[in-house]
């Protein structure tokens, strides 16, 4: 099974449950305290089986948007603190960090104004359907 993480301008991040999930628990860690319902959040929505773990960024609030954002970086700075900077020499089960790295740089293609063309896991870019997230809502 996989799982999708639509960006900002449409464009998504498309990967296995298990990267997908250890990912959102990476960053879900590095939330700062100050956001804390953000990050309690986002353990939830690991834990959850695919699809339930998907969501749309743009359903955050821009303020949570921007620690998610912030919180993302943090933790794959902290991956690269535990296994090296480069992504071929981490360890074969590190499918978390992957993706992480993999969003950054989803993330970096956006902050540089490049279409949701130029990197994109899906085919189409997905318009935002104006359902904001309710960090209230858990299931565990």
């Amino acid at each position: 099974m996989s799982c999708i993480l639509l960006l900002d301008d449409g464009r998504a991040l498309h990967r296995s449950n298990l990267g997908y999930s250890v990912m959102l628990e990476l960053v879900s860690r590095e939330v700062s305290d100050a956001h804390a319902k953000l990050g309690v959040w986002l353990a939830d929505m690991a834990d959850r089986t695919a699809p339930y773990g998907e969501f749309d960024l743009r359903g955050l609030t821009e303020e949570h948007r921007a620690e998610f954002w912030s919180a993302a970086a943090r933790a794959l700075e902290s991956a690269y603190q535990r296994h090296g900077s480069e992504e071929s020499l981490w360890p074969n089960n590190s499918y978390g960090a992957e993706c992480l790295a993999h969003l950054m740089r989803m993330r970096r293609s956006i902050v540089s104004g490049e279409p949701p063309s130029a990197f994109n896991d899906l085919n189409d870019v997905i318009e935002f359907d104006g359902k904001m997230e309710d960090l209230d809502h858990l299931w565990g």
